[in-house]
């Protein structure tokens, strides 16, 4: 791997531009959650809820909880708490296959594919508000340039291969 690490010349200047960098990720992403986490708390739900809703609801299938924990950055237990309570409240159901009656499947409910609809049409007036000004050219930049970075940080989890270090 090509070592990045900048001239000494460069150094503090880099490390000003990423901690800004960081700083604005931050932001941003505190901007998205607080602002999803609001449209979605009217209607009785939590962010991590509304979240494996928007799976099932895209999946636009059953599945099973398993694929919803790779789907999502939650843990397993945490999964299974919130297909709990998503069931309790009808939102979502459950059936065990007939194949194997330890595999459960996972569906959206009537009500819960109407709420998740629902609050999917209030969170693009949401993103709407909060990409006011910014134009078509500058959201493609963006957009861009977060895929390389996604990639970036997906290949750093791959293991080193021997003799690339």
């Amino acid at each position: 791997m090509a070592d990045l690490t900048p001239p000494d010349e460069l150094h503090h200047g880099t490390e000003i531009l990423f901690r800004e960098w960081q700083g604005s990720v931050a932001d941003l992403v505190n901007a998205v959650e607080k602002g999803l986490a609001e449209e979605v708390a009217p209607h009785g739900l939590a962010l991590q809820e509304f979240n494996l809703l928007r799976a099932c609801y895209e999946l636009a299938r059953e599945c099973t909880a398993t694929e919803l924990g790779r789907l999502l950055p939650v843990d397993p237990a945490r999964i299974s708490r919130i297909v709990n309570t998503l069931v309790d409240n009808g939102l979502l159901r459950r059936r065990r296959t007939r194949e194997d009656r330890r595999v459960v499947m996972l569906r959206l409910s009537e009500e819960g594919r109407e709420l998740t609809s629902r609050i999917l049409r209030d969170i693009l007036r949401y993103d709407a508000r909060l990409t006011q000004g910014v134009g078509a050219d500058e959201m493609q930049v963006f957009l861009s340039v977060t895929a390389k970075i996604i990639a970036n940080h997906a290949a750093m989890q791959q293991p080193e291969s021997p003799g690339t270090a």
